[in-house]
């Protein structure tokens, strides 16, 4: 995890993140875990996963850590990728490039699919910029 912004784990360290921040690890474990250049960066309330830690490099998925409750992932997936477990963007959870959205609520796990979405959304992400 030492692609993890250290301000993450500050961010989610108070006992009300006791419900979500295992699975909010292990999500974000398996997100920066399709490149090895792959890079994480927390704003104010999301955190970006980016192709690197380059300010401007391209972003693969967004995770909103707005609430101590559930947290939110976009993925840059291709529009035709289909899975019922993706749906559209919660209100309030828009960025450019995202295509596809889950939430995590406290008690839950990692979705069973991750790692085939963060593959294909690094996968996406890189291609658009060839």
């Amino acid at each position: 995890m030492e692609r993890l912004d250290p301000r993450v784990l500050e961010r989610i360290s108070g006992p009300a993140w006791d419900g979500i921040r295992d699975s909010f690890l292990q999500v974000s474990s398996v997100l920066l875990s399709v490149a090895p250049e792959a890079a994480s960066e927390l704003t104010t309330i999301y955190v970006k996963y980016k192709l690197q830690s380059d300010a401007v490099a391209p972003v693969y998925a967004v995770a909103w850590i707005k609430s101590s409750k559930q947290f939110t992932v976009g993925l840059s997936l291709p529009d035709d990728f289909d899975d019922e477990a993706l749906g559209r963007a919660p209100q309030g959870t828009s960025y450019k490039g995202l295509t596809k959205y889950f939430t995590v609520r406290a008690g839950e796990g990692c979705p069973s699919q991750l790692s085939t979405w963060a593959r294909a959304a690094y996968e996406g992400a890189r291609n658009q910029c060839k």
